[in-house]
């Protein structure tokens, strides 16, 4: 972070923050908003929950900050505390209509996921949705991608949410936060001047500090330096290649909208089917997400060997990486992904391999640095990278017991993350022993996206041997108790 992060400046955003919001301002179909859709039991104390909000951006201050802008637009923004912040411009609540139910709920957040930002303000917003039935309630938080990853908005959660129906008896006291300042277009470009000297100065250092290394490692063994820097240019090379087109010819077309699909099943089927392969979590969710994704193109009439498939890689946690303490602690993996003719047993490991050779690659912990000099790349060669990949997926862990939310039970949690140039958007996130898929999918490449969900849920049951629960049970207007009808 910036030296002027506690004064009126703030912080300049960096790395993948900033490439995230100039994609996102720069091209529609590119939008960047992530939603957390979580289902209540019943609706919540709604003057506990705005405390709570309030709450939160006291320990997350980035919830109360500005983008600030420089005098030509040529560097990023910069974040700063906001001196007209009021949690009542981003805190509502509304009732849907009599009648209403799942899908009515899923048309409201996706109009919330593609209405843009106030973007001189706070980048975020929540909504407390009542009406639905069998007195179940909603609670949708939405946050700009260059604020907060998907562990980030699982970390916020944690501050927000309380572990019974009654106050958190040991809460931390809630932190002060310093009051914004008005600030003026000099002093923005004053504190870029600083911060981008002073980032080209600990560039020059770190060169000098590589080469020295280099230099040693030549000395001592000119083989393996030679490997060394074959293997870091090669690594650089793949990550910032840009390819002509999507895999899928199915998925060719890409619009400024999309549509959200959401189902759920017992975690512990995903684990074990995992663990009794020997592979992780995260490649029997590949494995099942590629599984169904060649049933669907077999019945539009192809046989695709492979998709495009960007992976998030978390650095958070990293000893000594900078951007491990980002809002977006990640490196971007672009693979291609086996579909076509495997077996659940052979696409796990293919997803294993995969994965783990970019997580090794040099390239992976340059992330920020590379995403740095993305500023220089006109947008619309950035969305030709992105309009290249078929598929995201991400899987991201979750509380594993019961939360509340201002006195009500929350009864699951589903991410809700735009396609950002991409297909379709697959992500999960793990609550209480369930996953939790949400689902996003560009009109244009799908006419058909129910078909992709009920394809999706039928990799998951072949990979776990369980059945998969349509989303929709939690807004079906039936008697609570009632075995719901798939």
């Amino acid at each position: 972070m910036s030296e002027h992060e506690s004064g009126k400046v703030g912080s300049q955003l960096r790395g993948w923050d900033a490439a995230t919001f100039r994609t996102a301002s720069g091209d529609p179909r590119l939008r960047s908003t992530v939603l957390a859709l979580t289902v209540l039991e019943r609706a919540p104390d709604w003057e506990r929950l705005r405390a709570r909000l309030e709450r939160l951006t006291h320990f997350v201050p980035t919830l109360r900050m500005r983008p600030l802008y420089g005098i030509f637009g040529m560097s990023a923004p910069r974040l700063a505390l906001d001196p007209d912040f009021d949690v009542d411009v981003h805190v509502h609540r509304y009732s849907l209509p009599e009648g209403s139910g799942w899908n009515d709920l899923l048309s409201d957040a996706r109009r919330m996921s593609l209405t843009d930002f106030d973007r001189n303000r706070p980048l975020w917003e929540a909504v407390l949705i009542d009406g639905l039935p069998n007195e179940e309630a909603a609670f949708i938080m939405k946050l700009h991608h260059s604020i907060a990853d998907g562990q980030a908005t699982v970390i916020m959660a944690l501050s927000l949410f309380e572990l019974g129906p009654d106050p958190n008896p040991e809460d931390p006291p809630t932190p002060e936060v310093p009051d914004g300042e008005d600030v003026g277009t000099l002093d923005i470009a004053r504190a870029n001047l600083e911060d981008n000297l002073q980032r080209i100065k600990g560039s020059a250092e770190g060169l000098l500090r590589a080469g020295g290394q280099m230099m040693r490692q030549a000395i001592n063994d000119p083989t393996g330096s030679l490997d060394t820097m074959r293997s870091t240019v090669d690594s650089i090379t793949r990550a910032v290649a840009v390819p002509d087109a999507a895999l899928s010819p199915v998925w060719s077309e890409r619009g400024t909208t999309y549509h959200f699909g959401a189902f759920e099943f017992p975690f512990d089927g995903l684990k074990q089917a995992a663990k009794s392969r020997g592979f992780s979590v995260n490649d029997a969710f590949m494995a099942a997400v590629a599984y169904a994704l060649n049933r669907y193109h077999e019945r539009h009439g192809y046989e695709v060997p492979q998709v495009r498939v960007n992976v998030p890689i978390s650095l958070r946690g990293d000893a000594g990486d900078r951007s491990a303490q980002a809002s977006n602690a990640v490196s971007i993996a672009r693979l291609e992904m086996p579909v076509a003719g495997l077996s659940i047993d052979e696409l796990m490991a293919a997803a294993h391999k995969l994965v783990d050779a970019w997580r090794g690659a040099p390239a992976t912990r340059m992330a920020d640095p590379l995403a740095d000099v993305s500023w220089f790349v006109p947008v619309p060669v950035l969305a030709q990278a992105a309009r290249a990949s078929d598929l995201t997926t991400s899987n991201v862990p979750g509380p594993p017991i019961p939360l509340y939310l201002a006195g009500a039970k929350m009864v699951a949690a589903f991410p809700l993350v735009a396609t950002i140039g991409a297909a379709v958007n697959v992500t999960m996130v793990t609550y209480d022993g369930a996953a939790c898929i949400g689902v996003s999918t560009d009109d244009r490449s799908l006419t058909d996206p129910a078909e992709l969900i009920d394809d999706l849920r039928w990799g998951f049951e072949q990979v776990t041997g369980e059945g998969v629960e349509p989303a929709d049970r939690y807004a079906a207007r039936q008697p609570k108790g009632d075995t719901p009808a798939d």
